[in-house]
């Protein structure tokens, strides 16, 4: 393997890698069960990884990985029809396409949020970035701060009100 396909590994890998959240709830939505999402999940990554060489670098992976899995649920499927619950196929359909359409919402509200968190002031950011991307204590980020606990969570209750209206104002296209 040279070094232009172990590159290209690679970034396949990080790929799905950064994608099996959100294919696990996709999954998990259609099959309604956790231990067999695991399952359907394990299956989807192998013919990912076996049709690796299909995916052309640049296109839309996750609608790729979105439709691998939305074959391997209808496999699975067909697997469980013996059993006594399975979805008639119209409403496994609407059941897919809502999945599909919830993780385009969540796209959309992650780029509106994204937005929002632009407008903010550097120092608000960085509060923001402290508490929820790196899980900093409250206290801690007060004591850095040289004020309350108190004080430190009053102002990122104003920061996450000041960001929903944000949100809002952004999905009706006045932000």
């Amino acid at each position: 393997m040279g070094p232009k396909a172990t590159r290209e590994s690679e970034e396949f890998v990080q790929l799905m890698t950064g994608h099996q959240g959100r294919l696990f709830a996709y999954v998990l939505s259609l099959v309604g069960n956790p231990d067999a999402a695991n399952d359907v999940l394990q299956e989807v990554n192998v013919v990912l990884w076996r049709d690796s060489r299909e995916f052309r670098p640049g296109s839309n992976f996750k609608a790729w990985a979105f439709r691998v899995a939305h074959f391997q649920v209808m496999a699975w499927r067909q697997r469980q029809i013996r059993d006594r619950l399975v979805f008639e196929d119209d409403l496994f359909e609407a059941l897919a396409t809502g999945a599909r359409e919830c993780d385009d919402l969540f796209d959309r509200r992650q780029e509106r949020l994204t937005g929002c968190l632009e407008k903010l002031t550097p120092e608000h950011r960085e509060l923001v970035r402290q508490r929820y991307a790196d899980g900093t204590p409250l206290q801690s980020i007060a004591l850095e701060r040289g004020t309350t606990a108190n004080a430190v969570m009053q102002t990122l209750f104003r920061i996450r009100q000041r960001l929903m209206l944000c949100v809002a104002r952004y999905a009706e296209g006045s932000a």
